[in-house]
Parts: C-alpha cells; sequence; structure tokens
C-alpha cells in the first residue's frame, strides 16, 4: 500500500514538474508580455504549480493568437477582386446593367410591386 501511494504522489510530481517547465519554456520567448509580465507569470507558475501553469498556457495562447496578424480575417487577405468577404459591399452595384440607375443598388427588386 505505501508504495503504490509513494509512486502514484511521484508520477503526480513528475507532471506537475513537466507541466511547469513546459510553461515556463513557452513564457520566456514569448513577445507578447513585458519582462515584468512574464516575471509574474512566472510567479505565478511555480507558487500554483498545477493551475498556474494551464492558467498561463491557456492565456498565452489566446493572447498569441489574438496579437498575430490575420490577414483573411481582417480582410487584407488573398481575395481577388470580385471574391472575398467584402466583395458585395465593396461593389454599389451588382450587375452592368444598373450602372447609372439611381435608387437601385441591385437587391433583387421587391419595390414598387
Amino acid at each position: 500500500m505505501v508504495n503504490s501511494t509513494v509512486a502514484l504522489y511521484f508520477v503526480f510530481l513528475t507532471i506537475v514538474v513537466v507541466l511547469n517547465l513546459v510553461a515556463t519554456v513557452c513564457l520566456m520567448p514569448s513577445d507578447v508580455y513585458s519582462t515584468s509580465q512574464k516575471t509574474l507569470q512566472l510567479v505565478l507558475i511555480w507558487v500554483l504549480p498545477f493551475v498556474g501553469s494551464i492558467l498561463v498556457l491557456t492565456v498565452l495562447a489566446h493572447d498569441r493568437k489574438s496579437a498575430s496578424p490575420d490577414l483573411v480575417r481582417n480582410d487584407e487577405g488573398p481575395w481577388l477582386p470580385g471574391i472575398g468577404s467584402m466583395s458585395d459591399s465593396s461593389h454599389p452595384t451588382s450587375s452592368f446593367g444598373d450602372v447609372g440607375t439611381p435608387g437601385h443598388g441591385g437587391d433583387g427588386g421587391g419595390q414598387g410591386d
């Protein structure tokens, strides 16, 4: 009984230390945070071992995702003219015959029925 309990504690301690090391290694080269923010997060990782490392890794992943430029999400992506997220609103007329027609934006009708 004692040997299995000690082995279980050893496995749990190993998991906690490896998780803390992973969180530390992921945090240190990050450009998302300042030095003081990294220091506070390192304290959180090692003072609250399991919870702190999971929290820091989760926040780091979220902040990296939001800090990285996503060209497609910001409508600066590899869109061809007339194709893409802004294709309908960037062209005020939808067909060639409606170019000079005032008051008709090519919405498909429904006016004056």
